[in-house]
């Protein structure tokens, strides 16, 4: 799916919806670019990198996790963004 406008640029946009099924014990991540962006980076190895993370993690309560992908990202920056992190496990 092509990326549309950020979310609250303008009120009256649309945005397309898709189901996509969630395997059980999966992890779905939304975050802002904050998590990932790195100055001097390039943004899709770092989001390769949370990518491999998120996949090699065997931690299961998602507040560990969430602290546990937070504390690399400030580690690996140089700088202070900010960062909205969400992650969902669906029922199993």
């Amino acid at each position: 799916m092509p990326p549309g406008l950020l979310l609250g640029i303008d009120p009256d946009a649309d945005y397309d919806t898709t189901e996509v099924p969630l395997p059980p014990g999966a992890v779905l991540a939304l975050y802002t670019d904050g998590l990932v962006e790195v100055p001097g980076a390039d943004i899709d190895h770092a989001i390769d990198a949370l990518a491999g993370r998120l996949t090699q993690s065997r931690i299961q309560n998602l507040d560990r996790l969430a602290d546990c992908l937070l504390r690399h990202a400030e580690s690996s920056a140089s700088h202070h963004d900010d960062i909205a992190l969400l992650l969902v496990r669906p029922n199993r």
